[in-house]
């Protein structure tokens, strides 16, 4: 059963152009999009997209997560949650030339704070360590330093 998407980032047309514009996915067109899963956090919404690809889509991803703010918060002028993270991704992991962060689209508007990222969907092979607010286990945080380790050591 396909579902509208919940945000104009995930409309078929706009994921085509986000796919195309990654220099990932060139010949690649979205025709519908299946919502799988959304879910709320403390500072936004995810949701795991399904992209329907019409004709040759080897190599195109099966799923894609798409991160916002919480459409609650919409124009709060307090509210500034995912400014830095789409900074992070446009200036920091675009720096990598390996891809080793799988960012297709982050966006900003300075006029309305409204924020989205689309990216890899990593659920098939990650985990979320614990539930907030508790702390990982000890093997976790060492997992997660060493993950952090190799990240800093590839610049």
């Amino acid at each position: 059963m396909t579902q509208k998407p919940p945000h104009k980032a995930a409309n078929p047309e706009h994921l085509t152009a986000a796919l195309r514009n990654s220099g990932l996915h060139l010949d690649v067109r979205v025709s519908d999009v299946v919502v799988e899963s959304s879910h709320t956090t403390v500072l936004s919404e995810i949701t795991r997209l399904r992209p329907i690809y019409v004709g040759e889509a080897s190599g195109a991803p099966r799923t894609i997560m798409l991160k916002t703010g919480r459409p609650d918060r919409l124009g709060d002028a307090n509210w500034d949650a995912g400014r830095q993270e789409v900074a992070f991704y446009n200036e920091v992991a675009a720096a990598k030339p390996d891809q080793m962060l799988g960012c297709l689209e982050a966006a900003w508007d300075a006029d309305t704070r409204a924020w989205h990222l689309l990216l890899e969907d990593l659920t098939d092979t990650h985990v979320i360590a614990t539930a907030w607010p508790l702390p990982p286990t000890m093997e976790q945080c060492e997992s997660i330093v060493r993950a952090r380790a190799r990240f800093h050591a590839a610049w």
